[in-house]
């Protein structure tokens, strides 16, 4: 089956598939900043690529009230057009071909101030936002914006609904991290999916197909293998 099919949703004959899609630089352009203090004094101001592979020293600390800010999101956030038609083209796919489908907004953000107002920014750019999800990575603590992304696709996963799989993200680090998946994909997984779709030991088709795909500036997208 050819990218663009699965794409559009429309592979609906080997099942259901669960779409990741980005926010900050992939879904739109965006401005906010991330600061690190030390000692109460903002000592760096990051962006959004910058805060996915930055370490803390010792003393420093997280300020996020930027990344907060609905009203700042929706006034300052220029849609990517590729990826919003993109997007649509996919949700139109799911309700007319594979409506057990799903598309999922994971951003490494945290929750924001004003949902009503954040959420407004999908819907005055056309995207039906109510028809998915968004998922805040930025509220797990536990490890880095990778790591965080790869365990809340593995929850997803482990419903044993999905047999696609795909992430469309700007970081080259998060693709990377979820395409360990394949390869590490617990057996109670597969047995689910195999359950549920009926699939025979002899099927040479991958039980679940992952998909990651790196979002450029323009939102032109370039597979990523590893």
């Amino acid at each position: 089956m050819r990218l663009r099919g699965f794409l559009n949703e429309l592979a609906s004959e080997y099942g259901a598939g669960i779409t990741m899609i980005d926010l900050d630089e992939c879904l739109f352009h965006t401005f906010a900043m991330i600061y690190v203090l030390e000692n109460g004094k903002i000592v760096e101001k990051l962006n959004n690529q910058e805060f996915n592979t930055y370490k803390l020293k010792s003393g420093q600390s997280w300020d996020f009230r930027e990344f907060r800010s609905a009203e700042m999101f929706n006034k300052t956030s220029i849609p990517i057009p590729q990826t919003v038609k993109r997007i649509k083209r996919m949700l139109k796919g799911i309700k007319s071909t594979r409506k057990d489908s799903r598309i999922i907004f994971l951003t490494a953000r945290s929750d924001f101030d004003n949902k009503d107002i954040f959420l407004d920014t999908f819907r005055k750019h056309g995207i039906s936002v109510d028809d998915t999800y968004v998922e805040r990575a930025g509220n797990d603590k536990s490890g880095t914006v990778a790591e965080i992304k790869k365990k809340v696709v593995l929850r997803y996963l482990r419903s044993g609904q999905y047999r696609r799989c795909r992430m469309l993200d700007d970081d080259i680090t998060n693709i990377k991290e979820f395409l360990k998946i394949e390869k590490e994909l617990p057996e109670d997984i597969i047995n689910k999916v195999k359950i549920k779709y009926n699939i025979p030991e002899s099927e040479d088709f991958p039980v679940i197909q992952f998909f990651g795909l790196l979002v450029k500036k323009d939102g032109s997208l370039s597979r990523i293998k590893i």
